[in-house]
């Protein structure tokens, strides 16, 4: 059975063979794909992603290590990723040449936010005198939804800040409320894509619930997810924590929720703290290169560090390895995700494989994937309330958890148990090609 992927990011033994620096963003891709070579060798599996122009069409294959005989045959194809709601139709030709090229029995579509996932959902199911394996032979399965990001993405804002401009934001027409219009043109896109497809896979309630939205006639599949190979391995015996320190997968935009971090800890009685944070320093000004690039949330962010005294207790890591990941979750005192939207959040599920004490945002689909009370400390975050309500929700639950550290980690080695369980690589696999094999009838 021919099965092919279409990514939106590029994997990394594919990133190793055509020398282009690695993504740190493809982590569920590498998960699924490792679960896939390890436990289900009738699949032949072709990868599609998107690259810059020199890389276009430079097709070859990778076996995942030396000893494993699955080979995964991969197909640039060249897209502009930093104008994600722009819809270049030639893009459909370059899927029509991976399909005539491959001809897979079955396409799956593994996120719908890009402008690539509305061209393979044109190029399986269009009629001409291309290769299509047709509807019924597309599933589609969520990362991000652009309808609910755009939604919620001025969740906890000002209004001050929302309409305002750095030098950078005017250059790319990229302000916070411009950011917002984009996801609402991706939602068009991916409405569409969706609407093509025969088959839908997801693992959380949010999932379930845009599926019907955007594709009520497709086939609904429950369809879990594994993360990668580096974050199942045993924790450490005798792993000490820094109590002191909280770890943060990601500040960038907005829906990522620093900012509500940041209030939640203003003034907060806690010499010691130290905030690490996996991803670029947005909020540099020191330079006049930062200057210029620094957008309008990144501006804010530094004013509220100043507003709230937490200056020099942020570290930056900018793009860090599984591995550091890995070493961040073991280290920290908790980790925290404060989104305003998520889904099933790859930190999360990585931070919980870690033993790892979680404080998450009761938002998306986190409480589908860890239970609130007994595996981390759920807040409240809704999108309507003021930001002052959610922070405070926020830091009740920081405090809660330094107040009874033992209990911390007891739940987060109730989260390791059930993540083992949920995200095991060999069930997760066996789900997935059992969906390949019903949809092939």
């Amino acid at each position: 059975m021919k099965v092919l992927w279409l990514s939106n990011y590029i994997p990394e033994k594919a990133a190793q063979a055509l020398g282009i620096e690695e993504n740190s963003k493809a982590g569920m891709t590498e998960g699924m794909l490792s679960a896939l070579a390890s436990y289900s060798s009738d699949i032949e599996l072709g990868i599609a992603f998107p690259v810059a122009g020199q890389f276009d069409g430079k097709r070859g294959s990778f076996k995942m290590n030396d000893d494993s005989e699955f080979s995964v045959s991969y197909y640039p194809f060249c897209e502009d990723l930093s104008r994600p709601d722009f819809f270049d139709i030639t893009l459909v030709s370059s899927m029509n040449r991976i399909l005539d090229e491959f001809r897979p029995d079955v396409v799956h579509i593994l996120g719908t936010e890009f402008p690539h996932a509305l061209a393979m959902s044109k190029a399986v199911t269009e009629d001409d005198f291309h290769y299509h394996p047709g509807k019924e032979r597309l599933l589609v399965s969520f990362r991000g939804i652009c309808a609910a990001i755009a939604a919620d993405y001025l969740a906890c804002l000002p209004d001050e800040i929302v309409s305002s401009s750095t030098l950078r934001d005017t250059v790319l027409r990229d302000n916070i409320r411009q950011q917002q219009d984009k996801y609402h043109t991706r939602a068009v896109n991916e409405l569409e894509a969706v609407s093509r497809a025969g088959h839908i896979g997801g693992c959380t309630g949010l999932d379930k619930k845009w599926a019907s939205r955007l594709g009520p006639e497709a086939q609904y599949h429950y369809m879990s997810e594994a993360v990668r190979p580096v974050f199942y391995e045993n924790v450490p015996a005798g792993n000490e924590r820094d109590r002191n320190t909280i770890f943060v997968a990601g500040a960038y935009y907005p829906l990522k929720g620093f900012h509500i971090l940041m209030k939640a800890l203003k003034d907060i009685n806690w010499p010691e703290l130290k905030i690490r944070v996996a991803g670029p320093d947005i909020v540099s000004r020191n330079s006049f290169k930062d200057k210029v690039r620094i957008s309008e949330y990144g501006k804010y962010l530094g004013e509220l560090i100043e507003g709230c005294n937490l200056q020099g207790k942020i570290t930056f890591l900018g793009n860090i390895s599984a591995e550091q990941m890995r070493e961040e979750y073991l280290k920290c005192g908790m980790y925290i995700c404060p989104s305003t939207v998520e889904n099933s959040p790859n930190p999360v599920i990585e931070a919980a494989l870690s033993e790892a004490p979680i404080i998450a945002s009761r938002v998306g689909g986190i409480p589908d994937i860890i239970d609130d009370r007994n595996q981390c400390l759920l807040y409240d975050c809704n999108a309507r309330k003021p930001m002052d309500e959610v922070a405070a929700s926020l830091k009740k639950m920081i405090e809660f958890t330094k107040l009874d550290y033992e209990r911390a980690l007891e739940r987060g080695k109730a989260a390791r148990a059930r993540a083992l369980k949920d995200h095991d690589p060999k069930t997760v696999a066996s789900g997935l090609a059992d969906i390949y094999r019903s949809m092939c009838g």
